[in-house]
């Protein structure tokens, strides 16, 4: 890597924007000369340390933490099989709420057409009432 880019990896993994900052957060870079590429290799390589023992202790954690980690493992399993579920009745839910709608249309459709009936019966009737 070609030292600016060395920077800016370091700056972006320590969370900082220049280099007072950077010897102001890590105690161990204090002493080095940051004029030099060689001081911001060491800066990355204590930067990313902890990194890569936390990624190796995931691959290989105490026994204790296994049960943990299984126990979560199983609880996220369920709760994306529950999600799925609830997808699938929200979606028939509102597949029948569209139904009631359309049902309720031809409803008022229907009801209106027999208001009219009644208008045109009683029109009728009352004729034929006075002739």
């Amino acid at each position: 890597m070609k030292l600016q880019e060395l920077k800016a990896k370091v700056y972006e993994l320590a969370g900082v924007n220049n280099t007072k900052q950077l010897k102001a957060k890590i105690q161990e870079i204090k002493t080095l000369d940051m004029r030099l590429k060689t001081s911001w290799e060491k800066t990355i390589a204590i930067l990313q340390k902890p990194q890569s023992e936390f990624e190796e202790w995931l691959e290989n954690p105490p026994e204790e933490y296994k049960d943990i980690f299984s126990e979560i493992t199983e609880a996220s399993q369920k709760y994306n099989q529950k999600s799925a579920q609830t997808k699938q009745l929200a979606q028939e839910v509102l597949s029948i709420a569209n139904n009631l709608e359309e049902l309720a249309e031809e409803c008022q459709d229907e009801a209106n057409k027999i208001k009219q009936e009644i208008k045109i019966t009683r029109r009728i009737s009352k004729q034929a009432r006075l002739n």
